[in-house]
């Protein structure tokens, strides 16, 4: 936060003093790299991917649960009938098993969170390069990302967004995974 104010009022110096030497050079816009990155065909097919990949793991999760619950049940109803020894060694099975539940659905939240942080920076990666050649070949000043923390306010004139999705969709279907 403190980062992002620090960085905004550099910016808006900067902006005037810029401005002050020459106001009919300034041009200004901003991205919402939330909206690219959602609305982009890249984006789309990214999040449709990732979609997909937590369903599987959603189905897989629920099938060991209802694994687990079964077995509970059983050691439940059984648990009276049987001996001491066996009924120990079950109790032992079961709480292996939910041990292994856990492990299982905390590994996969933490695989599915990489791979959605890698899909999510792959793209940004792309749409900054994008944003940065746009700038300089349409002589913009400033880009700034909009962003609650970074740009409170900015005319929808400025707004640059959907220009940077046009030019990512029309990028070569090789880019698009």
């Amino acid at each position: 936060m403190k980062k992002a104010t620090v960085l905004l009022a550099a910016l808006v110096i900067t902006a005037f003093t810029l401005a002050s030497a020459g106001a009919s050079d300034l041009k200004i816009g901003y991205v919402d790299l939330q909206k690219a990155l959602n609305e982009s065909t890249v984006g789309k097919k990214a999040k449709e991917k990732f979609t997909a990949e937590v369903k599987n793991a959603e189905s897989e999760i629920t099938r060991k649960k209802e694994e687990l619950e079964r077995l509970g049940g059983s050691l439940e109803k059984q648990g009276s009938m049987l001996k001491d020894d066996v009924k120990a060694e079950k109790e032992k099975d079961f709480i292996k098993m939910q041990k292994d539940y856990e492990r299982k659905v905390k590994d996969y939240k933490d695989e599915l969170q990489i791979k959605d942080a890698q899909l999510t920076r792959g793209i940004l990666s792309d749409l900054v390069e994008i944003i940065k050649k746009y700038g300089k070949e349409n002589n913009y000043t400033i880009v700034f990302e909009r962003s609650e923390t970074v740009l409170l306010y900015a005319t929808d004139g400025l707004d640059i967004t959907e220009k940077i999705i046009s030019i990512y969709d029309a990028q070569s279907p090789s880019k698009k995974k």
